[in-house]
C-alpha cells in the first residue's frame, strides 16, 4: 500500500504549522483514513491538544470519538533516528555499537547544523515503509529558509558521503590531499593522538556505511519529489511580507516541487453586516456600552481590512490564492478546536477528494 497523500506543512516558526498540521491530520481521520502526524515541534501543546500524556519517536495512538478513520502522532528523537539508520546501514552490531561510542558520531547525531532535518525526512521515510498509513502530515522544522528542510539531506550526504572523507583517510597528493595533510597535522600539535584516532576510526565507520547512505539519499529525494507528497506553505495573516513567500514558492518550483495552496492562518472575516443597522443597533445602548463596542469593532473592521490586503498581496505575488484558516479565539487547545480547524481546511488537505492541481487556482500576477 502507498500512502494516499504527504501533507507537508511548512513555513517559518510562529506561522501556526504545528496546530495546523494536527489539524490536517484530524480531519483526515475524520474522513475515514488512516492519517498519522509527525511534529518536529518539541513543546507539549500538540500532545496536550490530542489528549496525549506524551509524546516519542514512535507513533502514539489519538482517541478520537466519533471519527471513521484512525490517527497516531509522534515527536521526532532525531538522535533515535540517527542510531536507527546507522543500525540498518552497519554491516554489523559491533561496527554499530563502535559508532555510537565515537564522540563525533555523538556530536554528528546531536548538533550538526542540518542534522534534524535530515533525520526528519528520514523518519518520514520510514513511515511510509511501515505501511500502515494512508495520509502522513509533517509539521516541518521550524527554518528561517523552510527548504532548508529539503535541502538537508544532500548537504549532509556530501559531508558523509565526499571527497572528503577518503582525503582525511588517506591524505596522498594534490590540492585537496594537502590541506587534508595540513588539518590533520594541526589537530594533532593541538589535540594530541587520541583526538586523531577518535576522528579516523568516525571517517572510517562513515565510510563503511557511505553507499548505505547514499542509497537512502536517493529513496528520500524520489519520495519527496514524488506525486504524493503535497507541500502546503502556512502563513500567519499577520505575518511575513509577501516577497517571502513567493521566494519560498519559486526556490520550490527551482527544485522541481510545486507548492498545493498556501493556507493564510488566523484571519479575521470582514463582518457581513448592514452599516445602517449596526448604527442602529449601537445607538440603542448606554453609551458608555456603545463607545467599548464601537472601539472593538473599529480594531477588526482593521485586522479584517489588513488580511484581506495580505492574501491580495500572496495572490499576485505567489500567483495563487491563499485559503484563509480562521482564527480561533483563545486559541485551539483539544482534539474539538483541532477538528473546527480541520473542517475549515481546503477539501485537498482534509482528504475528502482528489488533489486539485495549483494551476488551477492561480490567479494573475
Amino acid at each position: 500500500m502507498s500512502p494516499l497523500a504527504i501533507h507537508m506543512c511548512c513555513g517559518v516558526g510562529g506561522a501556526g504549522k504545528t496546530t495546523t498540521a494536527a489539524a490536517v491530520g484530524v480531519a483526515a481521520a475524520m474522513a475515514g483514513h488512516r492519517a498519522v502526524v509527525l511534529t518536529i515541534d518539541p513543546a507539549r501543546r500538540l500532545a496536550d491538544a490530542l489528549g496525549i500524556e506524551t509524546l516519542g519517536n514512535e507513533p502514539t495512538a489519538v482517541p478520537l470519538p466519533g471519527a471513521s478513520g484512525s490517527l497516531d502522532a509522534l515527536m521526532l528523537d532525531g538522535k533515535a533516528t540517527w542510531d536507527a539508520l546507522v543500525r540498518d546501514h552497519a554491516p554489523s552490531t559491533a561496527i554499530a555499537d563502535t559508532l555510537f561510542a565515537n564522540p563525533y558520531y555523538q556530536a554528528l547525531s546531536t548538533r550538526l547544523t542540518g542534522g534534524h532535518e535530515w533525520m526528519a525526512v528520514e523518519k518520514l521515510h520510514r513511515l511510509v515503509d511501515a505501511d500502515r498509513w494512508e495520509v502522513l502530515v509533517v509539521d516541518t522544522p521550524p527554518a528561517q529558509h523552510a527548504l532548508d528542510f529539503l535541502q538537508a539531506p544532500e548537504r549532509i550526504h556530501r559531508i558523509l558521503d565526499g571527497q572528503l572523507v577518503h582525503a582525511i583517510l588517506q591524505p596522498r597528493g594534490g590540492l585537496l590531499g594537502a590541506a587534508a595533510r595540513g588539518v590533520v597535522d594541526l589537530v594533532r600539535r593541538l589535540a594530541g593522538e587520541r583526538v586523531i584516532g577518535d576522528l579516523q576510526e568516525f571517517f572510517e565507520l562513515v565510510a563503511g556505511l557511505s553507499e548505505g547512505f547514499r542509497n537512502r539519499g536517493a529513496a528520500v529525494r524520489a519520495l519527496l519529489h514524488s506525486p504524493a507528497c503535497h507541500y502546503w506553505l502556512i502563513a500567519p495573516a499577520d505575518g511575513p511580507r509577501a516577497a517571502e513567500l513567493a521566494a519560498f514558492h519559486d526556490a520550490l518550483r527551482a527544485d522541481g516541487l510545486s507548492l498545493a495552496g498556501v493556507l493564510l492562518n488566523r484571519v479575521v472575516p470582514a463582518l457581513d453586516v448592514d452599516p445602517d443597522a449596526r448604527d442602529a443597533a449601537l445607538a440603542a445602548l448606554p453609551p458608555e456600552h456603545a463607545q467599548w463596542l464601537r472601539a472593538r469593532l473599529a480594531d477588526h473592521d482593521a485586522r479584517a481590512s489588513r488580511h484581506a490586503q495580505m492574501a491580495d498581496a500572496v495572490a499576485r505575488a505567489v500567483g495563487i490564492a491563499p485559503w484563509p484558516l480562521p482564527e480561533v479565539a483563545g486559541g485551539i487547545d483539544d482534539v474539538a478546536g483541532l477538528a473546527a480547524l480541520g473542517a475549515a481546511l481546503p477539501d485537498d488537505a482534509r482528504g475528502v477528494s482528489p488533489r486539485t492541481s495549483p494551476e488551477r487556482s492561480r490567479t494573475p500576477r
